[in-house]
């Protein structure tokens, strides 16, 4: 059986020579929810208009239930498949009830009335956008999340089986846009296709089934969330390095861009000795300047050790709630003499990690530059009865530089390796 919606090497230039679109193929399948990601001019709305019929196919073919779209009735085309586009209108005084009653333009003949099944269509659109309340109100005074909302009314007046969307969300508030969101999703459940074009990947990532690339016109890939949607695929479409966090309520991801400068990363290794929690903001800092980072020992499912899984930095972890072994701190030993300068975070002592002070007087000892927080020197953070505090009085003595804040930290840093350079 052929796929619902099939494009077979689609290809689309608007001037002679400069290609939009470039053999683009995928399929979906009937009640499919697409997500279609990419940066700025990778031709994400020029796919939505070809979808709609509204621009031609150059070269290559859309399929609809096996069918070139081309070959369509445009009566037919229309109730087949419906469009909302980005821009909404401006001055519109019509009552909200008659703009909803343009989506049945393709049910009405040229002297025909409307009939009591395109009142019900347009209660039904309405009923499922939550835009009945705004029936008799001119849609000019509506705002901007319920003007969307009664615009993809129109579109269910139709009584669609694919809908696109070019940018549903665009300049929408954070709870219209979920509401926006949720209505769509109601509507796949209802069997119908949606197709969607989002700039934020975690709208896709968290709503959609299914994801579509886009990167200057050719398909990067298309499949699954799950499948598609992963920090090296996203860096490679938007050329900036994400970090994947589990959603707090959900299976879900979430994808955080960490800027520019981490891609960049010529400022260094560091290498963090931390332990439950005290590393996170040391990691979110120094990620952001562009270091790279290497972290341990630390214990499995340690704050730190998730933070810097998520960060994708490199990690030395032993057991949970057991303490370091000679084998972590060998392992340890090792990554970190290959960073530039080893940092201590402001963590507390005790008897299972208490070892991690060992790993940083020994690679004091090798002439690494240390860098101590000062609230870590508090003798209420030492639980060892007084041998973290010894050690940390001797890792100072021997040239450790104490600083007191994340600014000095980042400064001392720049210092110590601009001046070794």
């Amino acid at each position: 059986m052929r796929p619902y919606l099939e494009a077979v090497n689609v290809s689309f230039a608007y001037h002679e020579g400069e290609s939009v679109l470039s053999g683009v193929t995928f399929a979906l399948e009937r009640g499919d929810f697409v997500g279609v990601l990419g940066p700025n001019g990778s031709g994400k709305t020029t796919l939505i208009h070809l979808l709609a019929r509204l621009l031609p196919v150059e070269k290559g073919t859309i399929f609809l239930e096996g069918r070139d779209i081309a070959t369509f009735p445009r009566r037919l085309f229309a109730r087949k498949v419906a469009v909302v586009f980005q821009e909404i209108p401006g001055r519109l005084d019509l009552p909200c009830f008659d703009v909803v009653m343009m989506g049945r333009i393709p049910y009405l003949s040229r002297f025909r009335r409307e009939t009591k099944a395109d009142e019900e269509a347009v209660l039904w659109a309405m009923d499922v956008t939550s835009t009945l309340p705004f029936a008799e109100e001119p849609f000019s005074e509506l705002s901007g999340g319920e003007k969307q909302r009664v615009l993809i009314a129109r579109a269910l007046a139709q009584k669609p089986e694919l809908l696109l969307l070019d940018e549903p969300t665009s300049h929408l508030d954070v709870a219209h846009e979920l509401e926006i969101l949720n209505i769509l999703q109601n509507l796949v459940r209802l069997g119908i296709t949606v197709v969607a074009v989002f700039h934020d990947v975690n709208l896709v990532a968290r709503f959609c089934e299914k994801a579509l690339l886009l990167k200057k016109g050719l398909l990067c890939s298309f499949g699954r969330v799950d499948d598609v949607l992963h920090e090296a695929t996203l860096k490679e479409l938007f050329g900036v390095p994400f970090a994947k966090v589990p959603h707090p309520l959900s299976t879900r991801p979430i994808f955080i861009p960490l800027g520019e400068r981490v891609l960049k990363q010529q400022r260094g290794w560091v290498h963090l000795i931390c332990g439950g929690g005290s590393g996170i903001p040391v990691m979110r800092l120094l990620s952001e300047e562009g270091f790279s980072v290497s972290v341990g020992v630390v214990n499995r499912f340690d704050s730190d050790e998730e933070m810097a899984e998520r960060l994708g930095f490199p990690v030395v972890r032993e057991k949970p709630f057991s303490p370091i072994g000679e084998e972590a701190l060998r392992e340890a030993l090792e990554l970190a003499r290959r960073a530039d300068a080893i940092v201590v975070a402001p963590t507390f002592w005790g008897w299972g990690n208490v070892a991690n002070l060992d790993l940083a007087l020994r690679l004091r000892e090798e002439g690494k530059p240390v860098f101590v927080f000062a609230e870590t020197l508090r003798k209420e953070r030492d639980y060892t009865g007084g041998e973290a505090q010894e050690k940390l009085s001797e890792l100072c003595s021997r040239g450790a530089e104490v600083v007191r804040h994340l600014r000095e930290l980042l400064q001392a840093l720049e210092r110590r390796l601009w001046y070794n350079a």
